[in-house]
């Protein structure tokens, strides 16, 4: 793992980072792990590369080009969570009607947290009753 981050008196200029990870049939092979730890043990530090306008695709050729290295396309990154209050009421019939009924009487409704994204979701009685119905109609 390389991490660097430039930063000059205006801010950041430029942040980058590699995850290098030998796959398991190159694993296999012990000269090309040695070659490849020893190529990457040459790298003093990400943050000069950046420094000096490297790009990853240069900084790869640089190390590894003569290895046969294919580069693939670049892909923009974004997280997203397909998390949505449908799967959460869909979880919650998992549970059963007497669990849905213990809820409806102890707390008035139901809550759940996505623990990938922290989303929040709150169904209250008359959902949770819906699902008591749709679990009836569907024996």
């Amino acid at each position: 793992l390389f991490l660097g981050v430039f930063v000059d008196p205006t801010g950041v200029q430029a942040a980058g980072g590699l995850l290098i990870q030998i796959l398991p049939k190159a694993a296999s092979d012990p000269a090309l792990v040695e070659l490849l730890e020893s190529r990457l043990s040459t790298l003093q530090g990400f943050t000069p590369l950046l420094q000096a306008g490297k790009t990853l695709p240069s900084i790869f050729e640089e190390l590894l080009g003569d290895l046969g290295l294919e580069m693939f396309p670049s892909q923009i990154v974004r997280f997203h969570c397909g998390c949505s209050f449908d799967r959460v009421l869909g979880a919650l019939k998992l549970l059963g009607e007497a669990e849905l009924r213990d809820m409806i009487e102890t707390d008035k409704g139901a809550e759940a947290t996505c623990h990938f994204c922290g989303e929040v979701y709150k169904a209250n009685i008359d959902q949770l009753e819906q699902l008591i119905d749709e679990l009836k109609e569907a024996k």
